[in-house]
């Protein structure tokens, strides 16, 4: 960074004119801006292609198309493909033997997923209602990225019922435990989440649903939206929320809507304005096939999905009780809770 810093300031420009240009000037009250008068060609493009290659390096995959639209000289540096494999492992960073294969170029792989690369970043999703549409019983989702189809795909996360046990605690005989082994996997049979390559592509819109192929049943349909997260002062009590204000999370949306978010405001206008920490799946039960004058959406429902900041449910040595625990319900089923405590210890 000190590299950069030190290039940046380095770049001077020559705004002491000859007098025959000076003349020409026309009079200003206010300094000459840089961008009026250059004496020579931009620094940057003058500087050792290790030097640019380096200074490219700290810049967001933002800035990069930026200047790759500014001249061929830097446009060659912007698609320098190790500078967009960056872009794609710090959004899957536990797959660290990954290659683009079975795209061209780690800049073709990043374009062709984006921009739902923050859903393998952040990895864990919990969302407020199951299939069933139980309020508050919710689906735990582990999204990952799947190298051999070239696709972002969550699955849900299993429990099934071990052996069971009981006993007495020993401090309070009358006191029983209920023990068990569950056995935790993921449901890779029906994905929640999947997303093909190049599917924003189509739309080219942050503020469109996007359809998904997902589900093994016939007439089983899900569509995925961004949303944009609602800002704090605008928040309340008596406002339903997700997730709900108990829980510690970076930024909540609506959890309420007439109209199952279907309107435009629910959604993000720009990718700007797109939160990445909060998406949406509404999933129905077409019948006629979709486009077609039978087609009738039956059982529609919306599902809003948020993620928890990973330091809230790893284990520490102040915390070790903190993580992602399973309980048996007995005849209501196995769960996955979240454990934490806050306030922080003192």
């Amino acid at each position: 960074m000190d590299t950069l810093i030190r290039i940046f300031r380095s770049r001077k420009l020559a705004l002491s004119d000859p007098p025959d240009r000076s003349a020409a000037l026309p009079h200003m009250d206010f300094p000459i801006t840089p961008t009026l008068v250059y004496a020579h060609p931009s620094t940057l493009t003058t500087l050792p292609a290790e030097i640019i290659y380096e200074i490219f390096t700290f810049l967001p995959w933002t800035s990069l198309v930026s200047l790759s639209r500014t001249s061929k000289l830097l446009r060659a540096h912007a698609f320098i493909d190790s500078l967009w494999a960056r872009f794609v492992r710090e959004n899957v960073p536990f797959q660290p033997h990954l290659k683009c294969h079975p795209a061209l170029s780690w800049r073709e792989l990043y374009i062709s997923l984006h921009p739902y690369w923050f859903l393998t970043r952040n990895k864990i999703w919990f969302s407020d209602k199951a299939h069933s549409g139980g309020r508050m019983t919710g689906n735990l989702v582990i999204v990952r990225y799947d190298p051999r189809r070239q696709r972002i795909e969550g699955l849900r996360l299993v429990a099934k019922h071990g052996v069971h046990d009981f006993e007495s605690w020993e401090w309070k005989p009358e006191v029983i435990i209920h023990t068990f082994n569950p056995k935790v996997e993921l449901w890779a049979d029906d994905p929640i989440v999947k997303i093909d390559p190049g599917c924003y592509a189509q739309h080219n819109s942050a503020n469109e649903e996007i359809l998904m192929q997902t589900g093994f049943s016939t007439g089983v349909k899900s569509m995925i939206s961004l949303c944009h997260g609602l800002p704090p002062h605008l928040q309340s009590n008596a406002m339903a929320l997700w997730p709900p204000q108990i829980i510690p999370v970076r930024e909540r949306v609506r959890n309420e809507s007439r109209h199952l978010f279907r309107g435009e405001g629910h959604r993000p206008s720009s990718l700007s304005d797109v939160s990445e920490n909060t998406f949406r799946i509404r999933k129905w039960v077409e019948f006629g096939g979709i486009g077609t004058p039978l087609g009738a959406h039956i059982g529609e429902d919306v599902m809003t999905f948020s993620t928890v900041p990973d330091e809230y449910y790893t284990a520490t040595k102040e915390r070790p009780w903190q993580g992602i625990w399973v309980g048996d319900y007995s005849g209501h089923g196995v769960s996955c809770d979240f454990l934490d405590e806050r306030p922080p210890l003192e």
